[in-house]
């Protein structure tokens, strides 16, 4: 498992040839876009807060295979590998209304 938080970046860690895939999930308005979103098993998923308050992503059920990040002012990114199968849903520690889902394939 590896947790960073950092702030955006211009650069994409998206690669055709790559065998894992960074997926975006970006938190906006009170929200996640896509809310949904399905990886496979050593996918990197990074949230990037384009608000100006401060969120974090925090999984329903505690676990290390589940993200568990602290608090990303605007502008930074939070990114977790999920090295496990599973449906993991996921919400904001400081706005319990936003909530997410990554599924694990």
């Amino acid at each position: 498992m590896q947790t960073t938080n950092t702030s955006q970046s211009s650069t994409t860690d998206k690669t055709a040839s790559s065998a894992t895939q960074t997926n975006a999930v970006t938190i906006q308005n009170f929200a996640f876009s896509p809310a949904t979103i399905k990886v496979k098993v050593g996918d990197t998923v990074t949230w990037i807060n384009q608000d100006s308050t401060q969120h974090s992503v925090i999984a329903n059920t505690a676990s290390a295979d589940a993200p568990n990040g602290s608090l990303m002012a605007k502008g930074e990114t939070y990114k977790f590998t999920f090295n496990k199968a599973g449906t993991y849903a996921y919400h904001c520690g400081v706005h319990p209304s936003m909530t997410g889902t990554v599924t694990v394939e």
